[in-house]
């Protein structure tokens, strides 16, 4: 008799959530497969990972006690062959972006969670730990045999975006003696190329194919979504502008590059312009206005637009005013603060110049133009600042008037606007705005001629309505909107009223009723001659009548017979002595002859249907007139036989 088989020993589930809705969901799913415990904080789940040696850990990005990432990180290296599943949203697989890839993350379950990835994510979890091969644990985490495993998580913490607010401001204060220097050159040196960046994708060894897969496999991300992946880790971390090749503003400039246009890099570098911001605000506080220089030039080279930038820039004047009266300012910080300006200056001018061999002139914050505002904020007066102004100036005008000599007036303009707002040469904008007014007014002449001769040219094709868009009445439309007084318009709109009229004669006459009213409609609009739109409107209306008349059939009482031969007994049917009637049914023509008699009842048949048909078309009568013409019309008759006496 074979043993019995041992009891199946349920996984561990640690749940670290504190979605309710999200637990009843797990329990459903697991359907008592697993044992689900709910840990109440990080150390509560350290607790319960020790007394279950090991299991499963299911975290909850959502769960603020602690920042999910360097959670993950600490529980890998306690307990380094532990899968771990996160749920969370598309911006939580950002940032958790790097573990993924390494795998520490076993999963990443995406919200809203559905039950059946949930049970299968939790069971290619629990059959991976079944695969770990057994041995003794790592030797960096080997315990005396008689101690309990501790868990290294701490039971509490601050506030994460206290914690995440002071480390980024001890990192940027640390990193503001090489900020000036290191923000600019970011962008034309490229250092991220090379670096190694996270990716989604789990690696083949850390997920191995399981018979029920427990998600569909990604694809392979693009490089941009690779550095916007690596740039929100570098936010989340505190590297703002600093290590090189691997700071949050580098790998944003980077995507944008490659994507000028793309949203969500340059929401990131708002974000980055922000969080220095607040490293301008305790610089201020602590007085220490170097720092606050740097960090508030840092910012404003990752995001010039930011609303804030003119505020904190006249706070930081203001508090260099109020030192430099209360002799505050040691003359040798004053020499650097005026040191790292004019290197700032020079570095803002030589990627100007640089951006305007390249026609990048406008349109991000890498442009020529952004770069002269720059400097010219800073520093206003400065010779170099107001040679770059008029040097882009004139690129600017130049292309106006390229854009002029092509005909692209909007373009045109539009360079002349951005010429005027850096406030030099004046004359030279002017000059070409009366150009392109001049060059407007001839194109607009020459628009509205064209306009009407392509309305006479559509007449002449008989193209009056359709096509809607290429049709006689489509062109004068844009003319009359665009002037209601234009020469030869009144002319043309008569010509346009005439022909529709004459058009509706002939669709009356094929019996194409519905078109011609539509016809006259467009002539009334057209205002069409009254007489003649009234006539074309009787002549519609009696064809109507006339069509309707005809397929009426009438009784021959309302029509008037001037010839009316009765029908001949038959013999057969006197000799009999039968009797009965024939009702009969045939067209009076246009002349009062009949024909296309035929008979519709009888009784009895077979004895006066010939007789009755041999009548009938001897009979004569007055035409039957609709709308004022004679019309064939259909007419119906019954002739009784009887025997005289009976």
């Amino acid at each position: 008799m074979a043993p019995a088989s041992p009891p199946q020993t349920l996984t561990n589930v640690v749940v670290l959530a504190e979605d309710a809705a999200m637990l009843e969901l797990l329990k459903q799913a697991l359907e008592g497969r697993q044992r689900i415990w709910r840990a109440e904080s990080a150390a509560h789940a350290a607790d319960l990972l020790v007394a279950s040696q090991g299991g499963i850990l299911f975290i909850d990005a959502a769960f603020m006690t602690h920042e999910t990432p360097a959670l993950v990180e600490q529980v890998y290296r306690q307990f380094p062959d532990l899968p771990i599943i996160v749920a969370g949203r598309r911006d939580d697989e950002a940032e958790l972006g790097p573990l993924i890839s390494s795998g520490q993350v076993y999963r990443f379950l995406h919200k809203p969670v559905s039950a059946e990835r949930a049970r299968n994510f939790v069971e290619a979890a629990e059959r991976r730990r079944g695969e770990q091969p057994a041995g003794p644990a790592p030797a960096t985490e080997a315990r005396p045999a008689s101690s309990t495993p501790a868990f290294a998580l701490p039971p509490i913490r601050l506030e994460p975006a206290t914690i995440r607010r002071m480390s980024r401001i001890a990192a940027a204060l640390v990193a503001l003696g090489l900020v000036i220097a290191g923000v600019a050159a970011v962008i034309e040196r490229r250092p991220w190329q090379g670096i190694e960046l996270p990716s989604l994708p789990v690696p083949a060894e850390r997920a191995p194919p399981v018979a029920v897969a427990p998600s569909q496999p990604q694809a392979q991300p693009s490089e941009s979504a690779r550095l916007l992946n690596a740039a929100g880790v570098a936010l989340s971390q505190g590297r703002l502008v600093e290590p090189e090749g691997q700071s949050a503003v580098e790998l944003y400039r980077a995507v944008l590059l490659k994507d000028p246009g793309n949203i969500q890099a340059r929401e990131g570098l708002a974000r980055v312009s922000e969080e220095l911001l607040l490293v301008v605000e305790q610089a201020l506080l602590a007085q220490d206005l170097l720092a606050a220089a740097s960090a508030l030039d840092a910012a404003r080279s990752a995001d010039p637009a930011n609303p804030r930038l003119e505020f904190l820039s006249a706070q930081l004047a203001h508090e260099r005013e109020r030192a430099s009266q209360a002799g505050t300012v040691p003359a040798s910080a004053v020499a650097a603060a005026d040191r790292a300006m004019n290197e700032r200056i020079s570095r803002l001018l030589t990627q100007a110049d640089e951006r305007m061999k390249q026609g990048k002139l406008v349109g991000n914050a890498d442009s020529a133009e952004a770069y002269v505002l720059s400097a010219r904020e800073a520093r206003p007066d400065d010779p170099g600042v107001r040679q770059a102004l008029n040097a882009l100036s004139g690129r600017m005008l130049l292309s106006a008037s390229q854009a002029l000599v092509g005909g692209d007036v909007a373009t045109a303009i539009g360079w002349l606007d951005r010429a005027d707002t850096l406030g030099v040469d004046g004359e030279a904008v002017a000059r070409l705005r009366a150009e392109i007014e001049s060059a407007r007014v001839a194109s607009v002449q020459e628009d509205r001629s064209r306009l009407l001769a392509l309305a006479n040219q559509r007449l002449a094709q008989g193209r009056l309505l359709e096509p809607r868009a290429d049709s006689a009445r489509h062109y004068l439309d844009l003319l009359r909107a665009a002037d209601p007084a234009y020469e030869g318009l009144g002319e043309t709109e008569a010509l346009l009223a005439e022909r529709l009229v004459e058009s509706a004669h002939t669709e009356t006459r094929a019996g194409r009723f519905p078109e011609a009213a539509r016809l006259l409609a467009a002539a009334a609009a057209a205002g069409a001659d009254p007489a003649s739109l009234g006539a074309a409107r009787s002549d519609l209306e009696g064809a109507q009548a006339r069509t309707r008349a005809a397929g009426q059939v009438l009784p021959e009482a309302e029509l008037t017979p001037i010839q009316h031969t009765p029908a001949e007994y038959p013999v057969r049917a006197a000799s009999r002595g039968v009797e009965g009637w024939v009702e009969v049914e045939f067209t009076v023509s246009r002349d009062g002859t009949t024909r296309d008699a035929r008979v519709t009842a009888s009784t009895p048949e077979g004895y006066f249907e010939d007789s009755v048909l041999e009548a009938v078309q001897s009979w004569r009568y007055r035409p039957h007139v609709v709308g004022g013409q004679p019309v064939d019309q259909r007419v119906q008759a019954r002739i009784r036989f009887q025997l005289s006496g009976g």
